[in-house]
């Protein structure tokens, strides 16, 4: 996965393969693989059964599920050091998420990181076991 940019990267992986479809439909897939030097955090499949049919239409609505695939982008790479001092990088949508650590767990708002730190050609991906919502 290092020599390969952070989408096509993920695009390997089909447990993946309901965020890639909304990235690809925000139409931010190629954005997201020309960016330089950013952590993507990406909800697994199964992260998606847990938002309310409220949540889900509103991703149905193109701005709404544009600034949520954003909200996942953070505009530097992350280390898990980062996680265990309580940083709180800014995201592409402009919001910042609250990075902690508990024990051997690594949190992003209070989603748990399933695996992470994975090295791309231009970005470090983490995946989480549910959808960050955007504050407001």
């Amino acid at each position: 996965m290092s020599k390969e940019q952070a989408i096509n990267a993920a695009a390997s992986n089909p447990q993946l393969s309901v965020f890639l479809a909304a990235i690809r439909t925000a139409g931010l897939d190629k954005t997201l693989n020309s960016r330089r030097s950013y952590t993507l955090v990406i909800p697994a499949n199964s992260a998606f059964a847990g938002l309310s049919k409220t949540q889900i239409v509103h991703l149905h609505n193109s701005g709404d599920l544009t600034r949520v695939v954003k909200y996942h982008a953070l505009k530097t790479q992350i280390s898990p050091q980062q996680f265990a001092a309580g940083a709180r990088p800014l995201t592409l949508q402009g919001k910042p998420v609250t990075l902690s650590k508990t024990g051997s767990a690594y949190k992003v708002n209070g989603a748990t990181v399933l695996c992470g730190n994975i090295k791309t050609s231009n970005a470090t991906v983490y995946i989480v076991n549910k959808v960050l919502l955007p504050p407001g």
